[in-house]
């Protein structure tokens, strides 16, 4: 079994389909890779992991969604990513030692909801078969 990867961006009611290896130099910073027509904005993007058969599509076996947020010139915010990351930190806690007491850390379950509402969307059943659709497609 091979696993593909679908990359869409979600805007509005369209579906954008960007190529991965694109989306790979976008999100790891290459400051040649730009999308100014997302420029300033909050990108809904859908990865969409499908098995694959003699390099064609099968079955969605998982869709990850997440918000990615581009700067003023369409490349990904550093400075938001570096809050994702460190929120995505937080989430897993640091707890506390030492203590005989017996204390609850809301820290990290804050952390999580925070992230969540910034960095993570929920697509509407429409949605998740527009994406499931396209991720099918040869």
């Amino acid at each position: 079994m091979t696993i593909g990867v679908r990359v869409m961006f979600v805007d509005g009611d369209r579906i954008i389909r960007v190529p991965l290896h694109r989306f790979d130099r976008l999100f790891d910073g290459d400051l040649n890779e730009a999308m100014p027509e997302y420029a300033g904005q909050r990108v809904r993007c859908a990865m969409v992991y499908v098995e694959l058969a003699d390099r064609k599509p099968v079955e969605v076996v998982r869709i990850d969604y997440m918000v990615l947020p581009l700067d003023p010139e369409g490349r990904v915010d550093a400075d938001l990513q570096s809050r994702k990351l460190m929120l995505a930190g937080e989430m897993f806690g640091f707890g506390m030692t030492g203590t005989a007491e017996r204390l609850v850390d809301f820290g990290p379950y804050l952390a999580e909801r925070q992230y969540r509402a910034e960095y993570k969307w929920k697509p509407t059943e429409n949605e998740e078969r527009a994406l499931v659709d396209l991720a099918l497609e040869h």
